[in-house]
């Protein structure tokens, strides 16, 4: 691995000489009104930043903020924006130690995650302490799990530490990552599985390029990251890298490019020719690329989200991922697709964003995703044969391969900040062919209806979070009918 630390420190040396700023720590994906007010604001024009690639950086947040024209205080975009300043003000309290408890029981927890941040599993209890200074970020968190589906009671997930190195933000440890304009799913990035150890790299401040040949981009991120697989896999200690920018050239339209690789590991090369070759792309089956020396499984693509003109209150957005693994597909191989619809507005003082999603999971060959379909393709490899997936879950969209996911629902605000989420999905799951006993739900066809509600309000004791919800699954292949009935309350601190 002397190779790949070669390359990391040298990257990181180059950004951090690019300006200088100070340690802005993330926003982690989950919180549903907070991704609620931050698209509401940018939607309405009054902030433009990118906005689909969580972690966020707070600071960055911040500064648009404070850009922004005085409000009313009674109007919606006046309580949006006073509520987000209260939020950060929380998060940027420069050398004050912050420490959050919480515990949350589940019955029947969600096992197909969206975006919305619910307990993995039956209990759980929490413990979390975050520092920031000047420069650097402290945010230790520990959770004990009862009954845990992947037999980890201890888990650090959202642990991190970091530094700022002029405009960047490098940080190690067990974050999670969302990426793209889906909210029951991300073809390529989600929360779905449980964030893996590594570290990673993130632009601070999303200020477009002073440079006339690339202020066209206008405010653009950028954020790259390593992440070792350590869980039990057909290649142990295999490596995730990833890299994304998003970029928004014109007011309500977002730009995304996403890639994502599996390489190194037990027996598999690790020097820095294997990292330049994956880079490049240079990983597909010829005279010179062979089993033996193959880079890696890749996977890339772009979304794109577009919010209409003359302040119509719909958005469109749509994310395409080309999957490596199709053989005589070329080099992109095949295609996973997204499409989804958004609309806001309010309803019985009620600020609501409701979306309409659909994700198709099933390769298809080139084309750019409307040729046949390639069953077995989608997070699957022939050399890192446990897929694309950790801890027993897909990496990317949480019905795994083979799926496809029709969703409804809606974020409801109210004037306090408490907030509610429904949704419906209906799910065709691992939908076609013969039984595939490596995907992660179910070896064979099944159809899912799936309903939850849930709540979130902050009281005077803490934060108090509940859903309930029912589903009823088909399975195709034993004609078995099973209905359940899926609930969980969490609780923290603050």
């Amino acid at each position: 691995m002397q190779g790949f630390a070669q390359i990391w420190l040298g990257y990181i040396l180059s950004l951090s000489l690019l300006s200088t700023a100070f340690a802005s720590p993330t926003l982690a994906p989950g919180d549903m009104q907070l991704r609620h007010d931050l698209e509401f604001l940018s939607d309405s024009g009054l902030i433009n930043l990118p906005l689909t690639a969580w972690p966020l950086a707070a600071g960055d947040i911040r500064s648009v903020l404070d850009a922004v024209e005085y409000q009313a205080p009674g109007s919606r975009a006046g309580l949006v924006v006073h509520r987000l300043k209260e939020r950060l003000r929380y998060e940027l309290d420069v050398d004050s130690v912050h420490v959050r408890v919480g515990i949350a029981g589940a019955y029947n927890p969600r096992i197909v995650r969206s975006f919305e941040n619910t307990p993995r599993d039956e209990g759980e209890a929490i413990a979390e302490l975050s520092w920031l200074g000047e420069r650097f970020a402290v945010n230790l968190s520990a959770t004990y799990v009862a009954n845990p589906l992947d037999e980890d009671e201890f888990r650090p997930d959202g642990t991190y530490v970091g530094v700022a190195l002029g405009n960047w933000m490098v940080t190690a440890g067990w974050q999670e990552r969302w990426w793209g304009p889906g909210r029951d799913g991300s073809l390529i990035l989600s929360t779905n599985a449980r964030p893996a150890p590594g570290i990673a790299i993130q632009r601070n401040n999303s200020a477009p390029f002073d440079t006339k040949w690339l202020s066209w981009m206008g405010p653009w991120t950028f954020t790259s990251f390593m992440s070792l697989l350590d869980d039990e896999r057909v290649v142990n200690d295999a490596w995730l890298f990833g890299m994304r920018g998003s970029f928004r050239p014109l007011r309500g339209l977002e730009i995304g490019l996403s890639r994502a690789a599996q390489w190194c590991g037990d027996g598999r090369p690790c020097d820095l020719k294997t990292f330049g070759n994956l880079l490049l792309g240079r990983d597909n089956l010829n005279s010179e690329v062979t089993r033996e020396n193959e880079p890696g499984n890749q996977l890339g693509g772009i979304d794109i989200r577009w919010t209409l003109p003359k302040q119509i209150p719909v958005a469109v957005y749509a994310q395409w991922i080309g999957e490596d693994n199709c053989d005589g597909c070329g080099p992109i191989g095949a295609w996973l697709r997204q499409i989804g619809l958004e609309h806001w507005g309010e309803v019985a003082q009620l600020s609501h964003r409701t979306h309409f999603e659909v994700s198709d999971t099933t390769c298809r060959d080139g084309r750019f995703g409307f040729g046949d379909e390639r069953l077995y393709c989608a997070y699957e490899h022939h050399i890192y044969q446990t897929g694309y997936r950790y801890q027993g879950r897909a990496i990317g969209h949480g019905t795994d391969g083979d799926s496809r996911t029709y969703s409804l629902g809606s974020t409801l605000v109210q004037s306090a900040g408490h907030s509610w989420n429904v949704s419906i999905r209906y799910m065709e799951i691992n939908r076609l062919g013969q039984p595939n006993v490596r995907h992660t739900l179910t070896p064979t066809p099944q159809e899912q209806i799936d309903l939850q509600i849930s709540h979130d309000r902050k009281t005077r004791f803490g934060r108090l979070y509940a859903g309930l919800g029912y589903s009823r699954l088909d399975d195709e292949a034993t004609g078995v009918t099973d209905s359940d009935v899926t609930a969980f309350i969490q609780w923290s601190s603050n």
